[in-house]
């Protein structure tokens, strides 16, 4: 999210056209609340919006730490996010 929100999108469309089929990693902004939470949860309908409105923000969260991992690593962005780990 923080990547593609600060880069062009045809840039970013460009760059990232093949990831889907190379790299199969965990992706945050579809499968995150679905792994947080059990079913159950999902049945309030309260609870249900609350956890939708704070989905962005636990992915940004989330994503917002991943780049520490590329800091000293100066050959390769800042926002790879490849890694086996």
């Amino acid at each position: 999210m923080i990547e593609r929100e600060s880069e062009i999108k045809e840039l970013y469309d460009l760059k990232h056209k093949n990831d889907n089929e190379i790299h199969k990693h965990f992706d945050y902004e579809k499968n995150l609340i679905t792994k947080m939470f059990p079913k159950y949860v999902y049945q309030n309908i309260n609870m249900y919006n609350f956890i939708q409105k704070m989905k962005d923000q636990w992915i940004w969260m989330i994503e917002s730490v991943l780049p520490i991992k590329n800091i000293f690593n100066y050959t390769v962005n800042k926002y790879y996010n490849k890694h086996n780990s």
